[in-house]
């Protein structure tokens, strides 16, 4: 009769050895844990919005007690939610996992994992060598080149207004500024005579007829040449083309506007 009783008793004295050897995690270890200084006061810096502080303060607590599945918890959701470190809030929901397989939040710290792992993958999804990021980059650069060229050609155009505007400025300054007029010989006005005296004989006025120059003849002028715009033409490529110069060339073409050339418009080409 004692041996029957004697194996009813087995089961619980096991279970209270493993308990007391700390294999099998009670209710009463958790609140220990949960009772360290350090685990109090990550929990306060969470309560008051302090990230980095809680975070340290948990550490701090697994330092003075590595098996604290507590603070590894804690530090799980720290790095998942707010700390932006998938990867660390994995490593510590896994040691959780490990030190309390059979807790009641075991279900939801693998889904925790599973979308820690997710947010991984998206990092290496999103990479610079993606064909989306490549084609955005390569369009950005096609566009930088675009609005260099631009820039040259503006600055190019400035130069030639700038180049003429010097040149008629110049030519203003050394022209005389006269004005032609016929010289007449004024009448002479004979004064009046005195009463009995004989009037005074007067010189006659002749006047010479200017001699007519002939102008020389006006040598014929050359046929004009053209040049028609084709794609990817620009002033200056087409000055070097024709070797005149590129303020010659814009000086024969007054509206022409560098920036808005069209394929097919006729541009005049001055003399070599």
């Amino acid at each position: 009769m004692i041996f029957p009783a004697c194996r009813r008793l087995i089961p619980g004295l096991l279970l209270l050895l493993l308990c007391a050897a700390g294999c099998i995690p009670t209710r009463d270890g958790t609140q220990d844990e949960q009772r360290e200084p350090h685990f109090l006061r990550g929990q306060e810096s969470v309560r008051q919005r302090d990230h980095k502080g809680a975070a340290e303060a948990f550490e701090r607590a697994l330092e003075a007690n590595p098996r604290s599945a507590s603070a590894h918890f804690e530090l799980g959701l720290l790095f998942e939610q707010h700390l932006n470190d998938p990867a660390t809030a994995i490593y510590h929901f896994q040691r959780f996992l490990k030190l309390r397989p059979t807790s009641d939040k075991a279900e939801i710290v693998r889904q925790r994992v599973n979308n820690c792992k997710m947010e991984l993958a998206k990092l290496f999804l999103i990479a610079p060598n993606a064909p989306s990021v490549q084609k955005e980059m390569d369009k950005l650069k096609t566009e930088v080149e675009r609005l260099g060229l631009e820039n040259h050609q503006l600055r190019r155009h400035v130069e030639v207004l700038t180049a003429q505007a010097a040149a008629r400025s110049a030519t203003a300054a050394s022209t005389p500024a006269g004005v032609v007029a016929a010289q007449a010989a004024p009448a002479a006005k004979a004064l009046p005579a005195a009463p009995g005296s004989p009037r005074p004989a007067t010189t006659p006025v002749t006047f010479t007829a200017p001699v007519a120059r002939q102008k020389p003849p006006t040598p014929s002028a050359p046929a004009p040449r053209t040049h028609t715009v084709k794609q990817g033409d620009i002033p200056e490529a087409i000055a070097r083309r024709y070797g005149v110069k590129l303020a010659a060339l814009l000086a024969a073409n007054p509206g022409l506007d560098p920036r808005r050339m069209k394929i097919g418009q006729t541009i005049n080409l001055p003399a070599p």
